[in-house]
């Protein structure tokens, strides 16, 4: 067995030459390159079993040039020769030299070689350094029990030893050492919450030469410097020898700066005799577990998940001036700084981050330099002024114009300038200012309105093309009132504008809505009654850099009667032949589908894009007299009834004339009582966020067409087919924000990581990716062509987008914006991260989001809003990109994402996906494709599901999908594979997949796993089934005063597919309250129900599994196993009851089973899992159970199974089929138990997961961090091979057989059965365990 991906928490990272970073996880070190891309290059398996803790170069602190020179004297190798340095791994008791090659030849950026063998000592290394003696290269070693080593590392040799007086125990150690080992100095961190300074040389005559006769073991060395203060064990220790400052992290979540001199150099003593400590830091809410010090800074990261920057100087006072969070739960296991560089006056330094989760992040922060003078005033005046610049977060645009500003709107430019930017006020006064970010105070009058627009006005912006023109744009700027009127004006001459009415009653909001034509918009009023006034609105040249506004009336939309009538969002889709789709969102929470009709109105269709010149609204100079105001009632599209449609003069021009549009599909109060706040689409997918926390992803489901035929029989060619209904809203999934995060606001699209400024593929760019997909589906029937190509059809009228449900179902990640508490927060999702923060008051203000972000986000932005009165402002980040690219507030950069920041408690296999072959395994296969992706699903205690990618050639993890549906742990998952589901001829997978845990709750979902043809990669859609606690179906019980309420505190343990044949699937659960429940999915309904539950029990049940068998006529026999911490085994026989099919109401559902058919004795103490397979004999079949306990023993128990006898009608066999249609009932099959072998030390702790591999092998897993490997044989198990796991905390393991790999030569898996080799099961398989981490590992063996 060999790891192929780990995923474990990061222990180690360390900078190198500022252009490369190593991390060690678990045993593994790998080197990231920061030159010119920031990726994974060069991976070794360097300590077996230990996890590296340390990482010390050589030549660390020596520039590449300088060590050229160095080489060549060594014999190394030269300026045009590969770079080569030392590194010094280490962690637990072992240490191990790694060569580092650099600038290689034919492309490769960096190699790690193995430089000598694993060296393991008697003691725990805590730390460890680079000294040279008498021309050699030696090692420092600091030990736990508060002594020191002088180490050869080339010959594994230690030359000397010395100890401590103070023998105790120590949790860090920092060990000093400048020019020789005679003036090493040792800092110690003990178990007492002290800090021991104490030189190991003291008096080098007393120091133990190892091999020496007469060295005398009971002599040590005495501390000299004993620092108290901190109130728990000291986790890190870091010193600044500039400045002779020692800084140690602590579990009483303190960070101490002491003041200690100069340490490890020449000199009689070990540093000042009177040491004290300068400053104590207080900001982590848990324990700190690192510690950097730089000349301006102290960096400290923690149990809590931040990484806190320190502002330590005299202006500073010790506070914090920057707070890096990018992990999930379980906190930062290593932090690193780098030296850093000088950029534009300040040093710009790398500081890396690596969590619990196993995610790698870096971040780019800047120190000012600030100048050493001997004035103490000056220099407290300027570190004074650095920390406020620090602390800084807002700034007020002071708006200065009359009245107090009600609204604000960004201009958008086409340029990611801040400075730049302009800034739209409206006022109470009826006016719209104009003011630029860069220039606070300088607000300029654009627009003066009359009485009508002043103490309540609604405004909204949108730029768009002059048509006929590419470069000039026209920012269009709507005002409405309380009256239903509407002035519509390009700031270029806000003199010339339209006046439109939006009804008789107040205008409750403006939407502007882009065309798919860029130089027009739509401008959607929200006026009263429920009415949604609707004008097309394009720029037309006037003269040479003038434009007059062209606006043609819509028939408007009719919103559903309510208390919130008004609209808050809305969405266009592309049209197509019935007419353009739009999805609105309104203040009541629904979601609605318009649908613009096609119908010829005097040759020209509604939503073409001619226009009727009678229709037209086109804007003139001036400001708005009473004449205007006439005119406007004049054109006023309807009364205040809504009946009348027709102008003063009897005639009814476009838009005018036609009745209110309805919805043809609504949600009716999705999101709840407060509303929908935005409405988006991307790529076929609609998003819409609310304030009842929720972000929903939803389509538009097409039409379903059907047959004009008698029958259902296949059309001919020319007969037609009409669409059964109309297109209807479908959501998909729902997404929560974080905890308090309710008021949400807006979906914030994310580009990908490859091409951050990337935008959707065009028209054509879609229209050639369907036709490759077409190519690639395979060959239809002749008669099903007009059916295929009609629902294509359909699909492509309503959406836009796709095939069939698929292209149109990708979604694409995005992240979260609104309001939590006082706080406006940009939360992602996957992550569980806040990207933005910033403290406005709360969600009741107007605010705009700077850049205007219509399709993709960047990652980065400013906030502008009104607070108090004022228009205030955050500052954006730094536009210069650097190396790790821009993405957030801090410009972090993403390593490597996190998994689970918690422990991982199951996981489950979905099947592989993409590669080099031909595509013919796909979904099951066991192919050996070279680039193939493993699909996995975990489910963690942090109460995520993570749907991953798993790239075993390359080592890559992709997290392809977060869920965050449950309230508590994820204990147990399962999934039903749909090959019927899966995209015909691609890579795709279809699953059903259903999760359990805490709270007694269960979920389903249906996961599409798709491939991108363009991107090579995986992605996955995540469409939400149905969702389901005890204490629900509790409430929906009529007899519900003749039970006991479940316990709220239960717990689903395991869960087992019973029956997956029918359309509503059948699952089992085990369930610590001590009941068995059988519960039906149905996917059509949406909903889980309760079909049996037994209390045989009486305790926690552990674990179920299923086993089906099959006599030799086709008659199927359905068994479930069971086990308790009793550690007894039960045997359920569910054939004789129509249970298993799902239907809950069948009049023939005879009663369940009272109880198991055979109990049989496995341990001592509770049954973790089991694992079940049979074998075929002549009068029945032999049931094999594998079970592993709490007493770690494995038990292998053999049970008979003899089927009924066979029922005849006049010797003729009747076969299941035939009991079916005859509604009579197979009897039950004897089940005798045969005999029983144990494995009594299978593991030295409680065996936690048990895996078939294939057909005669089976895998095991324990806290003990083994996986063993068993071969079952006649008398029992044999153990095969075991493999030292560093997923700690071993909880779950899935396992599936393979085929022989490329390599591999003639090895392969020993054959259990002459069968294995056929399925492609017995030569090579794959195993993956779960718990603190995740572990890929790739199983092999040879023949006997």
């Amino acid at each position: 067995m060999e790891t192929v991906v780990l995923i474990a928490p990061i222990t180690a990272l360390e900078f190198f030459l500022e252009d490369y970073l190593l991390k060690g996880e678990g045993p593994i070190l790998t080197v990231f390159s920061l030159q010119s891309r920031t990726r994974a290059s060069a991976s070794i398996d360097v300590l077996q079993h230990y996890r590296i803790h340390g990482v010390r170069p050589k030549y660390k602190h020596k520039q590449p040039q300088q060590n050229h020179e160095a080489e060549k004297e060594e014999g190394g190798s030269s300026a045009t020769e590969p770079d080569l340095y030392d590194l010094a791994v280490f962690g637990g008791k072992g240490v191990r030299l790694v060569r580092l090659i650099t600038q290689l030849h034919g492309g490769e950026p960096v190699r790690l070689e193995a430089h000598g063998p694993l060296i393991e000592l008697r003691d725990w290394i805590l730390d460890l350094c680079w000294l040279t003696q008498d021309g050699r290269a030696l090692l420092g070693v600091a030990l736990a029990h508060n002594s020191v080593l002088l180490l050869d590392p080339h010959e594994g040799i230690p030359l000397a030893r010395c100890g401590c007086l103070d023998g105790c125990l120590l949790y860090s150690a920092l060990l000093l050492v400048d020019q020789s080992w005679n003036n090493s100095v040792l800092v110690g961190g003990t178990v007492f919450n002290q800090l021991v300074l104490w030189r190991p040389n003291r008096r080098a005559e007393e120091a133990e030469v190892v091999g020496e006769e007469g060295g005398d073991p009971e002599r040590k060395a005495p501390v000299e410097r004993r620092l108290l203060g901190h109130g728990g064990v000291i986790f890190s220790i870091c010193y600044l020898r500039a400045k002779g400052w020692l800084a140690s992290a602590s579990d009483d979540r303190s960070v101490r700066v002491w003041g200690v001199g100069a340490l490890g150099g020449p000199g009689p003593t070990c540093g000042d005799p009177d040491p004290a400590c300068l400053m104590v830091l207080y900001g982590h809410q848990a324990r700190v577990f690192s510690v950097h010090l730089s000349p301006g800074k102290v960096y400290s990261a923690g149990e809590d998940g931040c990484c806190l920057v320190w502002d330590w100087s005299r202006g500073g006072g010790g506070k914090v001036a920057q707070t890096l969070k990018g992990h999930r739960a379980g906190g930062i296991r290593a932090l690193a700084v780098s030296q850093g560089r000088e950029e534009d006056g300040a040093r710009a330094r790398w500081v890396a981050t690596g969590g619990a989760d196993g995610g790698v992040r870096l971040w780019r922060v800047e120190e000012t330099k600030v100048e050493e003078e001997d004035d103490d005033d000056e220099e407290e005046e300027k570190e004074e002024e650095v920390g406020m610049a620090a602390t800084a977060a807002l700034t007020d645009l002071k708006f200065s114009g009359r009245g107090t500003p009600k609204g604000v709107c960004v201009v958008e430019d086409g340029t990611a300038n801040w400075a730049r930017s302009k800034i739209l006020a409206c006022t109470d006064q009826g006016a719209v200012y104009q003011g630029c970010c860069a220039a606070a105070g300088q607000w300029d009058l654009l627009w003066q309105g009359d009485r009508a627009y002043q103490s309540y006005c609604v405004m909204e912006v949108l730029t768009i093309t002059v048509k006929g023109t590419t470069q000039r744009k026209a920012h269009l700027c709507a005002v409405g009132n309380l009256s239903g009127g509407i002035h519509v004006f390009d700031m270029s001459r806000p003199q010339c504008g339209l006046s439109l009415r939006g009804g008789d009653g107040k205008i409750h909001s403006l939407v502007w809505v882009e065309g798919h034509a860029p130089h027009a918009g739509y401008l959607l009023a929200s006026g009263s009654h429920g009415l949604v006034h609707r004008w097309r609105v394009e720029a037309r040249p006037d003269g040479d850099s003038g434009s007059v506004l062209i606006a043609e009336p819509r028939p408007p939309f009719a919103l559903p009667p309510c208390a919130k009538r008004w609209l808050t969002s809305a969405v266009r889709l592309r049209k197509g032949p019935p007419g353009a789709l739009w999805v609105c969102g309104d203040r009541r929470g629904s979601l609605l589908l318009f649908q613009e009709s096609s119908r010829p109105r005097g040759g020209v269709g509604v939503d073409e894009e001619r226009e009727d010149p009678d229709s037209l609204i086109t804007s003139s100079a001036g400001r708005q007299t009473n004449a205007d105001a006439e005119n406007e009632k004049e054109t006023n599209c309807c009364d205040e009834e809504g009946k009348e449609w027709s102008d003063g003069g009897g005639k009814k021009p476009a838009g005018k004339g036609d009745p209110p549009l309805q919805p043809l599909s609504c949600l009716f109060g999705v999101h709840g009582k407060q509303g929908v706040t935005s409405v988006c689409e991307h790529r076929g997918l609609l998003y819409s966020a609310g304030r009842d926390g929720c972000v929903r992803v939803f389509r538009v489901r097409p039409a379903t067409p059907q047959w004009v035929l008698p029958g259902d029989r296949r059309p001919s060619a020319g007969e037609i087919m009409e669409p059964d209904g109309g297109p209807q809203l479908e959501v998909l999934r729902v997404q929560r924000a974080c905890k308090g995060m309710e008021w949400l606001e807006r979906v914030l699209i994310l580009a990908p990581p490859e091409h951050s400024t990337a935008e959707p593929l065009g028209d054509e760019e879609e229209e050639e990716e369907e036709e490759k997909e077409e190519e690639g589906g395979g060959v239809e029937k002749e008669g099903w062509r007009h059916k295929q190509a009609a629902e294509t059809k359909a699909e492509q009228e309503y959406t836009g987008r796709g095939k069939k449900g698929w292209h149109d179902g990708r979604e694409c990640r995005f992240v979260i914006a609104g309001f939590q508490a006082v706080n406006f927060v940009v939360w992602d999702p996957v992550r569980q991260e806040r990207l933005l923060t910033v403290p406005c008051g709360g969600g009741h203000r107007s605010w705009i989001l700077w850049p205007p972000c219509k399709s993709l986000w960047p990652g980065y932005g400013a906030l502008v809003f009104i607070k108090h009165g004022a228009v205030v402002a955050t500052q954006p980040p730094r536009e210069a990109s650097t190396s790790a690219g821009v993405a957030g507030k801090t410009g972090a950069c993403g390593l490597r994402e996190g998994v689970h920041g918690k422990g991982i408690g199951c996981v489950c296999r979905l099947g592989r996906v993409g590669g080099t072959g031909d595509g013919s395994q796909t979904t099951q296969g066991m192919g050996s494709d070279e680039g193939h992706w493993e699909v996995l699903v975990t489910g963690g205690e942090d109460t995520s599901l993570t749907v991953l990618a798993v790239q075993p050639s390359s080592g890559t993890v992709q997290v392809l999908s977060v869920i965050t549906d449950h309230i508590s742990n994820i204990r147990t998952l399962v999934a039903v594979m749909d090959p019927a589901g899966a995209r015909p001829g691609k890579h795709s997978l279809s699953a059903l997949l259903v999760s359990a845990g805490g709270r007694a709750q269960m979920q389903c979902y249906r996961l599409l796993i798709g491939w991108d043809e363009k991107r090579q990669e995986p992605y996955c859609q995540v469409i939400q089934v149905a969702s389901h606690r005890l204490d629900e179906q509790w409430e929906k019980r009529r007899n519900r005063h003749k039970t006991v309420k479940a316990d709220p505190e239960t717990r689903y343990m395991s869960i087992a597919v019973v029956n997956s044949d029918t359309a509503t699937a059948v699952v089992a659960l085990a369930c610590s309250d001590g009941a068995i429940r059988l519960f039906s999915i149905s996917e059509v309904k949406g909903q889980f129900d309760l079909l049996w539950e037994s209390f045989y029990h009486q305790r926690c049940v552990l674990s179920v599994a299923p086993c089906c068998l099959a006599d030799a006529i086709g008659n199927r026999y359905r068994l479930l196993l069971s086990a308790a911490t009793d550690g007894r085994i039960a045997l359920w026989d569910f054939t004789p009851t129509s249970l298993l099919a799902g239907n809950l109401n069948s009049k023939s559902n005879t009663s369940a089973p009272p109880g198991p058919c055979l109990t049989f004795p496995a341990h001592q103490s509770g049954v973790n899992s089991l694992a079940v397979w049979q074998e075929r004999t002549e009068d029945g079949c032999l049931v094999t159970v594998a079970s592993g306990g709490d007493d770690g023993q494995l038990t292998l128990s053999v049970v008979q199974v003899r089927y009924p006898e066979v029922q005849t009608d006049g010797g003729r066999v009747l076969s299941q089929e035939h009991h079916r249609n005859h509604q009579l009932l197979l009897s039950q099959a004897d089940l005798t138990l045969l005999s029983q072998s144990r494995v009594s030390l299978a593991h030295s702790a409680p065996v936690t997961a048990l895996s078939l591999l294939c057909p005669g092998f089976l895998v095991s897993t324990s806290p003990d961090q083994r996986v063993h490997l068993w071969r079952v044989c006649s008398t029992g198990l044999r153990p095969t091979g075991a493999l030292y796991s560093h997923v700690a905390d071993a909880a779950g393991l899935a396992a599936w057989g393979g085929e022989r790999g490329p390599g591999e030569g003639g090895e392969g898996w020993v054959k259990a059965d002459p069968g294995c080799e056929s399925r492609g099961l017995g030569l090579g398989g794959w195993v993956v365990v779960c718990g603190q981490g995740l572990q890929l590992l790739h199983v092999r063996t040879s023949s006997p």
